[in-house]
């Protein structure tokens, strides 16, 4: 049995008044890869921001590599986690080039730029993110986290604002990224077929709670019950058929 690398345990979080997440408890064994679906509100994005660092635990405990990193009483900067995140925005700084952003996070100068030609954007190392497209700047954020060297990656809609080929072909790459990195994975998504391509392991979500786990085409074949069938898009009935991008679909995106 691999390792366990993320533990979230009895988690009490949210960056309002009211938490979002209540008693939430989480398993990710290294190297894992791990999707999270569900409503908007539902508590995703808040938990990959409490794992990262960017919001403090009211209560629980978050672990990464056996580590306490945040509790109730203490909360381990984000650069410390051995954990990089990917924002919806991407969350570049306008002031540095491709090439610096990778150099401020990699252990060394080679493995950042290693990371910029294993994105294919090494032609743009001297841009500023103004001066890169949307699928640019995807890469360059991409680049930077794996740079990072760290043990997990945490992907709030990476392809969200990005085009449908485009957004498909890079689902590709970073499957291959992954698998190369031995990095484990836990991302945000509203689309089944991300869930497919690149989680073994489904979270549905609702109302801050994990209210099924299982690998995506198990999930999305035989949902178990009709909410569950809702917030995935597919049919309640068990052994409705589930229409996902194709193996040639994804190939003919590379």
């Amino acid at each position: 049995m691999a390792e366990l690398l993320l533990e979230v345990d009895d988690l009490v979080a949210g960056a309002g008044r009211e938490p979002v997440l209540r008693a939430f408890s989480l398993r990710l064994a290294a190297g894992e890869r791990a999707a999270l679906m569900g409503a908007s509100g539902a508590g995703k994005s808040t938990l990959l921001r409490a794992v990262a660092g960017f919001i403090a635990p009211r209560a629980g405990s978050i672990r990464v590599s056996g580590r306490l990193v945040a509790d109730a009483t203490r909360s381990i900067a984000p650069a410390q986690r051995g954990v990089a995140m990917v924002f919806q925005s991407y969350a570049l700084w306008p002031h540095l080039t491709a090439l610096e952003h990778v150099r401020l996070v990699a252990h060394d100068a080679t493995e950042g730029e290693r990371w910029l030609d294993r994105t294919r954007i090494n032609h743009l190392a001297e841009r500023f993110p103004g001066e890169l497209s949307g699928g640019e700047q995807a890469r360059l954020a991409l680049a930077r986290a794996f740079a990072s060297g760290a043990a997990l990656l945490l992907l709030d809609e990476p392809f969200r604002n990005l085009d449908p080929p485009l957004a498909a072909e890079l689902r590709c790459e970073i499957a291959d990224w992954l698998t190369e990195s031995g990095a484990a994975a836990l991302m945000v998504t509203h689309d089944p077929r991300e869930s497919v391509e690149l989680a073994q392991t489904l979270h549905v979500m609702i109302d801050g709670r994990i209210a099924a786990s299982g690998p995506p085409r198990d999930l999305l074949r035989a949902p178990p019950d009709a909410s569950i069938a809702r917030l995935l898009g597919v049919a309640s009935a068990p052994g409705a058929p589930v229409v996902l991008a194709s193996s040639t679909d994804r190939g003919a995106a590379r």
